[in-house]
Parts: C-alpha cells; sequence; structure tokens
C-alpha cells in the first residue's frame, strides 16, 4: 500500500504517482486517517477563489503603475517589467494549483517563466546579452542540481526523472546552439551546463540499466 503526502490518502494498487496530483507516492503500512479521498469541489472552489483575487488584485495593481509610469516618465517603460513579473506569478501560481500538475511540471514551469521574466527585462531595459550569457545557462544548472537532489531523496523512484534530464539536455544543446550563432558571447556557463546536463543523462542511462530503460519505454514507448 502507497500514501501520498500530500492529499493524505491511501493508494491501495501499484502505482508510482498518486491520481488525484502526480506526486510520487511513498511505501505505508498504516493508515493515514484520510480517507479513500479528500473533499476535491471544495479544494477546487478554493483554487479557483485563489486565482481570481490574483487576478483582480493583479489589473488594479498593474493598472495603478501603468499610470504612475505615464504620469513620470523618464525615458524607460518600467511598468512593463512589472506587467511582465506579475503574469509570471500568475503562470506560477495557477501552475501550482492545478491538482493535475505534479512538482516536476511546477518547478519547470517557473524556471522557464523567470528565465524569460529576465530575458524580456534585459530587454526593455536595453539589451546587454547579461540574460543569455549568464542566466539561460545558469538555469540550465540550476535544473541539473534540482534533478540530482530530487533523484537523491527519492531512490525508489528515481527513473521518473529522466525526462527532467532529457529537457534539461536539450536545453543545454540549445545554448550551444545560440553561442554557435552568436548570440551567446560568453560561453563559459554554456559549455559546464551542456557538459553537467550530458554526464548526468549518460550515467543515469549506463548504471540505471533496466529501470532506465523501462521508464523510456513508458514515457516514450520506445
Amino acid at each position: 500500500m502507497r500514501k501520498c503526502r500530500n492529499c493524505k490518502v491511501e493508494i491501495l494498487d501499484d502505482t508510482a504517482v498518486c491520481p488525484l496530483c502526480s506526486s510520487v507516492l511513498e511505501a505505508s503500512g498504516e493508515e493515514t486517517g484520510g480517507g479513500a479521498y479528500p473533499d476535491v469541489k471544495s479544494v477546487l472552489r478554493k483554487r479557483v477563489f485563489i486565482i481570481r483575487l490574483y487576478s483582480y488584485l493583479a489589473i488594479i495593481t498593474e493598472a495603478a503603475l501603468v499610470a504612475v509610469n505615464y504620469l513620470n516618465f523618464h525615458g524607460v517603460w518600467w511598468s512593463a517589467i512589472s506587467g511582465i513579473g506579475i503574469l509570471y506569478l500568475y503562470v506560477a501560481l495557477k501552475a501550482s494549483l492545478q491538482k493535475h500538475n505534479g512538482y516536476q511540471a511546477v518547478i519547470l514551469v517557473q524556471i522557464v517563466g523567470a528565465v524569460l521574466l529576465v530575458i524580456l527585462t534585459d530587454n526593455i531595459l536595453g539589451y546587454r546579452g547579461w540574460s543569455v550569457n549568464y542566466v539561460l545557462p545558469a538555469a540550465v544548472l540550476f535544473l541539473d542540481a534540482t534533478v540530482i537532489v530530487l533523484m537523491l531523496v527519492n531512490l525508489s523512484h528515481w527513473q521518473s526523472y529522466i525526462p527532467m534530464q532529457l529537457l534539461t539536455t536539450a536545453a543545454s544543446a540549445a545554448c550551444l546552439l545560440l553561442w554557435r550563432l552568436k548570440i551567446i558571447t560568453s560561453p563559459i556557463l554554456t559549455v559546464v551546463a551542456a557538459a553537467l546536463s550530458a554526464c548526468l543523462l549518460l550515467g543515469t542511462l549506463i548504471f540505471g540499466d533496466r529501470k532506465a530503460k523501462a521508464e523510456l519505454k513508458r514515457r516514450f514507448h520506445v
């Protein structure tokens, strides 16, 4: 029997993830007292209310910032940066509250959103390249470190993080392509990120053996 720490429910079959929130299940021989399923409708209503409340406050806040920026304009539309930040927080909040999103999806959405926010900020302030030279490869390195930590914490289901490794490897390859296209002009972090991503994926496939192959077959039918 397995249990979901997030939903506080017991799962009777041998699935590895929770059918409600997609979190990785933990082995359990005890009753949690949480029942078969939580009050899904009540939880959903709270999530919808939180998203609507944030949307309402965000629109009012951004409108006020645009007005202040317009009345005190000094050559920089800084209200665009605040608007992008508010939009990013909305996307991150919605992704976090969606019951079908597991924590891996939430992490990816938040990191990708943060990188896009930084790149847009760089362009609004006058593009100088620091966003793609340093922030982009640093985000790939952060994802690699996150994958390593998650695999160590959840050793019984480490293979479930192979898709994240594939994404980080693809992202680091994209950074190398940007370097070849001379969009990235300072390649040190890019090369380090690409090397780490490739080594991590290669090590997982070699030492993971059957579990790694089974995960790839389950995910991609290969």
